[in-house]
């Protein structure tokens, strides 16, 4: 499972240190469950495509964020990869980015 990360007419995808721009970019993310029960400590990793990633591609570097997101869950909400997946996109988009999760 994975992120299709999309450029908008807002929010472009810039390779860093470039003006070259991508209007997609494929997302993995990692993830820590904190021992507390309710903190998700979440990482991004963005490669140029699917392909890219299955075929071993090096990360690329791009204007996507790529820092920790740290989340605290609400009551019933599991410390799993649906989540991490979930609030992981909710932030992109609230960068301005569109974004799909790809099963």
């Amino acid at each position: 499972m994975g992120l299709i990360i999309e450029s908008t007419e807002n929010k472009k995808i810039l390779i860093t240190g470039t003006d070259i721009e991508l209007q997609t970019l494929y997302g993995r993310v990692e993830f820590a469950a904190r021992a507390n029960g309710k903190t998700l400590e979440i990482a991004l990793s963005t490669f140029a495509s699917l392909e890219a990633f299955e075929a071993k591609a090096s990360v690329i570097t791009t204007s996507v964020p790529m820092g920790n997101l740290n989340v605290e869950l609400e009551a019933g909400q599991a410390q799993d990869l649906d989540n991490s997946l979930m609030y992981m996109k909710a932030a992109l988009e609230q960068e301005g980015y569109s974004v799909i999760i790809e099963e």
